[in-house]
């Protein structure tokens, strides 16, 4: 993404030289601030950082602009979020800004609104092993007594961080770490969590090698999960859950977060919300979320990890690609990525059709080199290596599985 980097160096402050560092923010001290411009909002994000990460809540609150109880509350369950997901390597770092004006308001005089791009790097330490990194807005006051903190919940159409947005709850397990707004049932939190723990189990059974560590979000409603994923409004309504990147990105190193629909979630039973969630487990466990692989082959093997442990038997598992295939004959190629549309009345008979098809490779070949044929395909984004290795290609395997679809559907 290309932005106006008009930044000031992000000062680094040791837990000896806080204290005296957030008072002086607070108090204005500082006399070479410019108070409307971008080194006093750069000054006060740096600040504002150490802080969280390491001050105590009164030193967070008086980063507040005056007379905005809204903006010190804020601040607080920041910090209490901070605390809760242990986050660590906090970094909040100017990008680009404007000053925003009412209508007849003296541009000359009195405070300045700021609203401002801000490259914010955070990191849930013990789950993590690199920081995400994400613009977000960032509203800030500056006058000639420096600049302080209004809000971090503004919307720019690219995605907030959950912690940002709201108080947030945490369940841990051995294998994962659930993070709901605190709007969320704890039960719910709970029985998510559960889910979690079993899907790591379940993955592991088909790849052992595995040995990561689960980080699940649940956003309070449909709303919030369009804000946290920065989605168009109704993008996820038939989607029980979804593995991205914790900041939307595609860089391989980024953390990997599963967002639950807990609208559409809810309403499956103990069977169906545990393939779901073993099934985002195994996006989180193959990089899926940062691969250019075939989409049949990414979601019909997360299905094959999801459902081997279920037994659950073909034509249930299978029924809208069987019902479809009865109605509108046999699919003329593999699904591709136009049939995983989430907003598809299809979708669901595309998931399945694909699974059927990770189910053929691996009946016809073995579990073991059907998880080497993924591998093969996921390093070299093209399938047509993988299937020599099984000695075959891409047309003939497809015939198979027309062949099977037709089989069920009789």
């Amino acid at each position: 993404m290309l932005c106006l980097a008009v930044t000031a160096s992000v000062l680094v402050l040791d837990r000896e030289h806080l204290d005296a560092s957030v008072r002086s923010s607070a108090a204005g001290a500082g006399a070479g601030v410019e108070a409307a411009g971008p080194a006093g909002v750069s000054t006060l994000l740096a600040r504002l950082a150490a802080a969280l990460e390491h001050g105590t809540t009164a030193q967070v609150a008086e980063l507040g602009a005056p007379g905005g109880a809204g903006a010190r509350r804020q601040l607080v369950t920041m910090r209490a979020n901070v605390r809760s997901l242990h986050i660590s390597d906090l970094t909040l770092r100017y990008v680009s800004g404007r000053p925003v004006h009412r209508a007849g308001e003296r541009r000359a005089a009195g405070p300045v609104t700021w609203v401002a791009t801000v490259r914010l790097g955070w990191r849930l330490r013990g789950v993590d092993a690199h920081p995400a990194l994400r613009e977000v807005p960032v509203t800030v006051r500056t006058s000639a007594s420096g600049a302080r903190f209004v809000t971090a919940r503004g919307r720019d159409g690219k995605g907030v961080p959950l912690w940002l947005l709201t108080r947030v709850r945490v369940d841990r397990t051995a294998r994962a770490v659930v993070v709901a707004a605190a709007s969320v049932p704890q039960t719910r939190v709970a029985r998510i969590a559960a889910l979690a723990d079993r899907a790591v189990v379940e993955l592991r059974r088909v790849l052992p090698r595995w040995h990561g560590r689960l980080a699940v979000e649940v956003p309070g409603g449909a709303p919030q999960l369009e804000a946290v994923l920065g989605s168009a409004p109704g993008a996820y309504d038939r989607i029980a859950a979804a593995t991205t990147t914790a900041d939307g990105s595609l860089s391989a190193d980024r953390p990997v977060r599963i967002f639950v629909n807990s609208g559409v979630f809810g309403r499956l039973g103990p069977r169906g919300s545990q393939i779901v969630m073993t099934h985002e487990a195994t996006h989180v466990a193959t990089g899926a979320a940062v691969s250019s692989m075939p989409p049949w082959l990414l979601e019909g093997f997360a299905d094959y990890v999801a459902l081997a442990a279920e037994h659950v038997p073909v034509r249930v598992s299978a029924s809208q690609a069987i019902a479809r295939v009865r109605r509108a004959g046999v699919p003329a190629h593999l699904p591709d990525r136009a049939d995983f549309d989430p907003g598809s009345s299809a979708i669901g008979a595309s998931y399945e059709a694909a699974w059927l098809a990770c189910r053929q490779l691996a009946r016809t070949y073995g579990q073991r080199r059907l998880v080497a044929f993924y591998r093969t395909v996921d390093r070299t984004s093209s399938t047509g290596r993988a299937f020599r290795a099984l000695g075959t290609d891409r047309q003939a395997f497809t015939r198979a599985w027309q062949r099977e679809l037709r089989r069920l559907a009789r």
